[in-house]
């Protein structure tokens, strides 16, 4: 594993190979994109976790899976939400949903399910992924596997560029319920609901 450069925010990239359940395999990671300033990676933390929010109970309005448009990328067939970054399925698998199947949760109370992110090009600079709970109490975190530095409090920063590239991350939760990423750039912003299943 071929360690590169980290702006001051962490936006660092490591090139990584498959476990036995990925699909294909995982892109040479690009370089952070150079000039990128640290205050715009502050500035992304800095915001808001705005996500809707439904009553306890009621059904979990999931993000569908789209078909990858012609450009969009080279990993999957299909997609969730507007990118340019997006979870891979069958990671969030069928009705976009997150099984805890026998896991325990960690010490802090949370459950781990792995979840790979792609980029499909087109967007050159930093995003940021938070996660948050919609329907009740709870919380969650997401991490990228092999590069800790990139896990900033609860958030994940990526430094993306137009190499598409995949990154093998964790997403923690605290339990069944409705939840949603926020993904957000300097340019572009998308919400992606999943549900977590016992």
């Amino acid at each position: 594993m071929r360690r590169l450069p980290t702006l001051a925010a962490a936006l660092l990239l490591t090139a990584c190979t498959p476990g036995p359940s990925t699909p294909m395999p995982f892109a040479r990671s690009a370089p952070p994109p150079s000039g990128t300033p640290a205050a715009a990676v502050a500035s992304l933390l800095a915001r808001p976790l705005r996500l809707p929010t439904i009553p306890a109970g009621t059904d979990c309005p999931v993000t569908q899976a789209r078909p990858l448009a012609a450009g969009e990328g080279q990993f999957t067939t299909n997609v969730f939400g507007t990118g340019p970054l997006y979870p891979l399925p069958p990671y969030l698998g069928p009705n976009t949903t997150l099984r805890l199947s026998g896991e325990t949760p960690r010490p802090d109370g949370l459950y781990e399910k792995k979840v790979v992110w792609a980029n499909k090009g087109g967007y050159t600079g930093p995003a940021v992924v938070r996660i948050g709970r919609l329907d009740g109490p709870g919380h969650g975190q997401v991490r990228l596997y092999y590069d800790a530095a990139a896990s900033q409090a609860e958030a994940l920063v990526f430094g993306l560029s137009n190499d598409p590239t995949q990154w093998p991350s964790g997403t923690f939760v605290s339990g069944p319920g409705c939840y949603a990423y926020l993904i957000e750039g300097t340019t572009f912003s998308d919400t992606i609901i999943f549900k977590v299943t016992a």
